[in-house]
């Protein structure tokens, strides 16, 4: 394994609603449609999941984000901190070496190779200094005495420290050497007479561990040292040891510290954990990369800090969510239990139980449904009531027809009777009657024959406008079909217009939670512009005591040239003086650019709060316009689905009047066939009676010649 890697149960309103909407599809069709209550329910969820997750999301977008930029700002400070440091080091060294090396006594000591006395010297910067190793060469590289090593007589003619003194060139680098392997180490020439004689070269061991636990000290961040890819020191430990001697298998950090000398900045998993690393070079004397320095920042408070944010806000979204959703049911369940009553009681007028009820009583739209619903029953019972009536009056004029014909009959027995008992005596009489019948039924078989065209030219017109009533009552039952559905989309646009209103109220509200938020970021980032100012005046303070330093050694530097010779040991202390003041004066002016830096980030950071709290303002107010306009949308929605509902009533009342007229039409054509089929009969009965006549006439005849 690599060390780091590069990283609800429907209740009975809704259950007999639900019945009644499959009703209504297999009447309709046979196709199963969902109920409005869960097309309600459904549309509520999907906009508030949809609403939730997207301020999730840019939530957690923002906050990831933020702490990125964070961590990775500090492990470049952090960076510049090391760096810093290895810089105080360099100087450090460079003023040890040039001290010891302008020590007269140490001057006669390397040209006479006096290995006792340069020892001694060397142990006493060390112990006076945080110097950790000295080495002392004579002019051809040949070591004549070791600080921190009882080891001399080698050469160390190859260390490009020794080469450039003795060219007479100070240096300071890392670089590897005989007694210690890999250090940051500096090289100044020593003359006397006028001539180099020797090399002074002082040096921090890198490949000791003080190092690295220093930086972790102060700083509070993990380091490590490479000579070139493989880790000299370290702080990093596993099973209770520290891990050096492994080498570096990232290809990318290779190819950009040790190849190219740059630096690389990028997030790594080490033993298992998160760091925000940073890798750069470590240069020699002749600006070669010898090796690399690491540092890397535990990424687990952050983590854990992104976490809770996390949580918190998806906390909070989900309970609003929650909250939202619970709500929407009970709205929709208030809208689909009176729907569904209604649709029942219309259900079940339509399969003929004109005895239900409706008890329906809402201020709203379906209540003034559920009253025209009643209406309607009403005005059904009435026009069933007036056909009931049309069809008695129907009946007595058929009984009467009937009454008539049975007269007729009574008539022709009386005849026959008259004829059995009176023939003779009445023949004189019958021939007179037998005329006047005969003449009488002659008229009536012309009237009942032009009667009987009129009841038929009539069945056929009552036919024709029958047929045009059919036509015109589907026409009608179309408008009222249209308006109806009109009405319906009219109340869905209505119902959601009202809900993206309360949804924009909803998100003017979140907005105005991150306004809220944004406000307390700037407060915040102000804190910290106040504290940087703070720090900013202490490093002035200091910069003051530079001044005063370097001021004061340029004074102890002028005593000291007139003391001459006695002074000179004298005035070399006050010039190292003066040039630690003015490092010091330099690193004061770099920590007051990164202070002027963090402080230009932190006005940058309100100015963007400030930008983004007057986007938020911006945002709230198109919300609430939008809300006004939705607002608009629903007056100008329900106007119209009044309008429609007034159209689909009428088209109603007039479908129920044209359905009341075509009844009554069917009627006159049937009591017209009957009248005409009456009349048909009657003319052939009256034919029968005039053919009787004319037989009664002939036999009359017969009497009359038998008499």
């Amino acid at each position: 394994m690599p060390f780091e890697q590069t990283v609800s149960d429907t209740e009975p309103d809704e259950t007999h609603f639900a019945q009644s909407s499959c009703k209504f599809s297999m009447f309709f069709g046979g196709v199963m449609r969902i109920s409005i209550f869960w097309k309600l329910v459904g549309m509520i969820c999907m906009t508030i999941v949809l609403l939730s997750g997207s301020i999730f999301f840019t939530v957690n977008h923002y906050v990831v984000d933020g702490f990125d930029k964070e961590a990775s700002g500090a492990i470049k400070n952090f960076q510049k901190s090391v760096d810093h440091e290895v810089e105080d080091l360099r100087l450090f060294l460079q003023a040890g070496a040039f001290l010891l090396a302008e020590n007269p006594a140490v001057a006669k000591a390397v040209a006479e190779g006096d290995g006792a006395f340069l020892k001694k010297a060397a142990k006493n910067l060390m112990d006076k200094s945080m110097v950790e190793f000295v080495t002392i060469s004579d002019k051809d590289g040949m070591v004549l005495a070791r600080g921190h090593s009882d080891k001399a007589g080698d050469s160390v003619m190859n260390q490009t420290n020794v080469k450039k003194a003795l060219q007479g060139q100070s240096s300071v680098g890392v670089e590897p050497g005989t007694a210690v392997k890999f250090s940051l180490r500096a090289g100044c020439p020593v003359r006397y007479e006028g001539k180099i004689v020797g090399v002074i070269t002082p040096g921090i061991d890198l490949g000791s561990h003080s190092f690295v636990d220093n930086i972790k000290k102060r700083i509070g961040v993990e380091c490590t040292i490479f000579e070139m890819d493989t880790r000299l020191s370290t702080t990093i430990v596993r099973d209770g040891k520290r891990v050096v001697g492994t080498k570096m298998d990232n290809p990318k950090v290779i190819e950009t510290v040790l190849q190219k000398s740059q630096p690389f900045i990028s997030r790594n998993i080490i033993l298992g954990r998160d760091y925000d690393t940073a890798y750069w070079p470590l240069i020699d004397a002749d600006g070669k990369t010898k090796g690399m320095f690491f540092i890397g920042a535990d990424r687990t408070l952050i983590e854990n800090v992104e976490s809770e944010i996390v949580m918190a806000v998806l906390t909070v979204t989900g309970g609003v969510a929650v909250i939202m959703i619970i709500a929407g049911i009970f709205f929709a369940r208030s809208l689909s239990r009176p729907l569904s009553r209604a649709t029942a009681f219309a259900v079940s007028v339509s399969e003929g139980n004109l005895g239900e009820s409706l008890e329906v009583k809402n201020k709203d739209e379906i209540g003034i449904l559920a009253d025209a619903l009643r209406k309607m029953l009403e005005n059904l019972k009435a026009k069933i009531l007036e056909s009931d009536q049309k069809s008695k009056q129907a009946e007595a004029e058929a009984a009467k027809s009937q009454k008539a014909s049975e007269e007729a009959n009574a008539a022709k027995r009386q005849a026959e009777v008259a004829k059995r008992d009176g023939m003779l005596q009445a023949a004189s009489q019958i021939d007179v009657v037998v005329e006047r019948l005969t003449t009488a039924s002659e008229e009536l078989s012309a009237q009942v024959e032009q009667a009987g065209r009129g009841a038929e030219l009539q069945r056929e017109r009552a036919g024709e406008t029958a047929t045009a009533m059919e036509e015109m009552n589907a026409t009608v039952l179309e408008v009222a079909k249209n308006a109806g559905q009109a009405s319906e989309s009219s109340d869905a646009a209505k119902q959601m217009a009202e809900n993206g209103s309360s949804v924009v109220q909803r998100v003017i509200e979140a907005i105005s939670q991150v306004q809220s938020q944004a406000a307390t970021l700037k407060e915040n980032m102000g804190g910290l512009g106040k504290q940087a100012e703070e720090i900013s005046k202490i490093m002035n303070v200091i910069e003051d005591i530079a001044d005063q330093t370097n001021l004061l050694a340029l004074n102890a530097a002028i005593e000291a040239a007139r003391a001459g010779e006695a002074g000179r040991g004298f005035a070399v202390v006050a010039d190292e003086v003066r040039k630690l003041a003015e490092k010091t004066m330099n690193a004061t002016q770099e920590v007051s650019q990164a202070i002027t830096a963090i402080q230009a980030g932190a006005r940058k950071n309100i100015q963007n709060t400030d930008d983004a709290s007057k986007a938020v303002e911006n945002a709230t107010a198109l919300a609430g316009k939008s809300g006004e306009a939705l607002t608009e949308i629903v007056r100008l929605v329900d106007s119209a689905a009044d309008q429609v509902r007034s159209i689909a009533t009428a088209a109603e009342q007039q479908s129920s009047a044209s359905e009341e007229i075509n009844r009554s039409i069917e009627e006159i054509n049937r009591i017209s066939s009957e009248t005409s089929q009456v009349m048909g009969e009657s003319a052939r009965a009256i034919q029968e009676l005039s053919m009787q006549a004319r037989e009664l006439q002939g036999l009359v005849e017969d009497l009359k010649t038998q008499e």
